[in-house]
């Protein structure tokens, strides 16, 4: 039986990592892009982990809650919400205005944490044990 993940993903950061994959297939192809993606998982199951020992980066996220974690050549923006499980609501190329685009981005986090939480609440969505 698969475990479950750490992590959930936003339509925001859903979106972000479908353009990255798109973009990393025609590239570098199918292959690459795989292993790529594997370890963006792998990244943000350790971050969901350990997240508690990172630093947030908040000369990047301001005072928005979220926390930052480089993987690659793209930040993971996230939200922690229990011991082990976080939100994941961005994915974003590090060489990207990162501020600007949280910013301009804000009221949809917020809104879809929300949700997610809420999901959580109803019991759509089990955290992991």
């Amino acid at each position: 039986m698969p475990s479950k993940k750490h992590y959930a993903l936003t339509n925001l950061a859903e979106r972000d990592l479908q353009e990255a994959k798109l973009w990393s297939i025609s590239r570098w192809g199918r292959e690459h892009t795989q292993q790529y993606f594997n370890d963006l998982h792998k990244a943000a199951e350790n971050v969901a982990t350990h997240y508690h020992l990172l630093n947030s980066r908040e000369d990047l996220t301001g005072e928005t809650g979220l926390s930052i974690h480089p993987v690659r050549e793209y930040y993971l923006v996230y939200f922690p919400i229990s011991e082990q499980y976080i939100i994941i609501v961005a994915v974003i190329r590090q060489s990207r205005d990162i501020p600007k685009i949280l910013s301009k981005a804000a009221f949809m986090i917020r809104r879809e944490v929300i949700e997610i939480k809420n999901c959580i609440k109803r019991g759509s969505l089990s955290l992991p044990e």
